[in-house]
């Protein structure tokens, strides 16, 4: 430990126990003592049994401050900070690993924020909101305990470890600012729920957001299994066909872009972009030969890589996390005329998604280009987009696209006129 941090602490322990000593002179031990055990109980049950709650993914937040928020309403300051001070114990991080100096500084920084929120919360409440329900004061109160309570363990932890990137003040707290707002607001709900019916109804209220908080983790990690899958299989058709994996990144770019504008909703937008990402995986069961080829494939080739849509749909089908939206690998070189594959599907008997990744694969293949054929320029994008409208294309996706276009979105990634005629050039010889 460093000098530094040895002052630091020295300074941290003075100015609480003399706060403290302060506090005893001016404020009565016995305030509400009702209030005060229950508060405490609270406060020691959330910061340490909290992960019942939430024991699927293990993932732990913080309900000190909504409940502090009612210790400022009906305790006084000394026993808001006591309450914080002594509900934060933590017996798996604090008592099984104890070590005194880091726990006499996390009670301390604690019971200053707490003891200060307090001291904000009584001296703005009756010029703030008088006799009516303490919205901005307990908004100037959670205030102050954030910034004290961060901000103290801000400077012990630059002063631990001189070997890290330290983060600068303003970004360390522009991280926890949605913490803060979070926190206030489940503050109130919590306040309402104690001024206006019982202690029984505060609990069960704090009881279903860890409920909620669950469920939502759950749903959050989720997420990132499905993304973890997506990556992954990007990696195996990148190690099958270095050129699919990048075409399958733009087509995911534009099929951001063309969802939106065609007012989808988040949920839908992100399935049928995830799967534009994997569209092509498919093509791991191609051979390898055909994927490379530089000339035009025969029909015996083409009959092969045509496959790729069902071999893509039968690798996933049995995916539980995405199985829902794989019809969209299946049918993405479906037309709206019907002379697509592999089912010939027309109109709108194809899925939404399948016709949305049609146009953002045509897309790329018309700005990439290919090994015998050169891209296209815009102007002779948004004319081909017009010309298939109704053919390989959804008119009104089609109608979605060139106003994309035309709106600049792809910008960066047309190729010049001259880059184009070098190509062309190139394949001639």
């Amino acid at each position: 430990m460093s000098n530094k941090l040895k002052v630091y602490l020295s300074t941290v322990y003075i100015i609480s126990f003399s706060i403290l000593i302060l506090l005893t002179l001016n404020y009565e031990f016995n305030n509400n003592l009702t209030n005060i055990i229950f508060l405490l109980a609270v406060t020691f049950v959330i910061n340490n049994y909290s992960i019942f709650f939430n024991y699927i993914t293990e993932i732990k937040t913080s309900m000190t401050l909504p409940v502090l928020i009612s210790a400022f309403y009906f305790v006084n300051p000394l026993w808001a900070g006591i309450i914080a001070g002594l509900g934060t114990i933590t017996y798996k991080e604090e008592i099984k690993y104890f070590v005194w100096y880091k726990f006499l500084f996390n009670r301390g920084s604690i019971f200053l924020a707490a003891s200060s929120g307090a001291l904000i919360f009584n001296l703005t409440r009756p010029v703030l909101d008088g006799s009516s329900f303490p919205i901005l004061s307990a908004l100037f109160a959670s205030i102050v305990y954030f910034i004290i309570n961060n901000f103290l363990v801000y400077i012990v932890i630059n002063l631990a470890d001189n070997d890290v990137n330290q983060m600068s003040l303003l970004s360390y707290f522009r991280e926890l600012s949605k913490n803060l707002i979070t926190s206030y607001f489940l503050g109130l709900v919590l306040l309402a729920s104690y001024m206006y019916f019982s202690k029984v109804l505060f609990v069960l209220v704090i009881i279903l957001l860890f409920i909620i908080k669950d469920f939502f983790y759950s749903r959050l990690q989720q997420m990132n299994s499905y993304t973890q899958i997506i990556e992954s299989f990007l990696k195996v058709i990148d190690s099958k066909d270095h050129y699919t994996e990048g075409h399958c990144e733009r087509v995911a770019n534009y099929t951001y872009h063309l969802c939106n504008e065609m007012n989808l909703s988040r949920a839908k937008s992100e399935k049928i972009i995830s799967i534009a990402k994997i569209h092509d995986i498919g093509k791991i069961y191609v051979d390898d030969d055909i994927l490379r080829s530089s000339d035009r494939l025969s029909e015996r080739e083409y009959q092969e890589i045509k496959r790729h849509t069902e071999y893509g749909y039968q690798l996933l089908k049995d995916i539980d996390l995405i199985n829902d939206e794989l019809e969209i690998i299946r049918y993405h070189h479906e037309r709206w005329d019907g002379r697509g594959y592999p089912k010939g599907l027309k109109g709108e008997k194809i899925p939404v998604g399948a016709r949305i990744l049609t146009a953002c694969d045509s897309l790329d293949v018309m700005i990439t280009g290919r090994t015998y054929k050169p891209p296209m320029t815009k102007e002779e994008i948004i004319e081909e987009f017009k010309k298939c409208a109704g053919g390989q294309f959804d008119p009104e996706i089609a109608e979605k696209m060139i106003k994309l276009i035309r709106d600049g979105y792809f910008d960066d990634k047309f190729k010049s006129e001259e880059k184009i005629r070098e190509l062309e050039l190139s394949l001639e010889y």
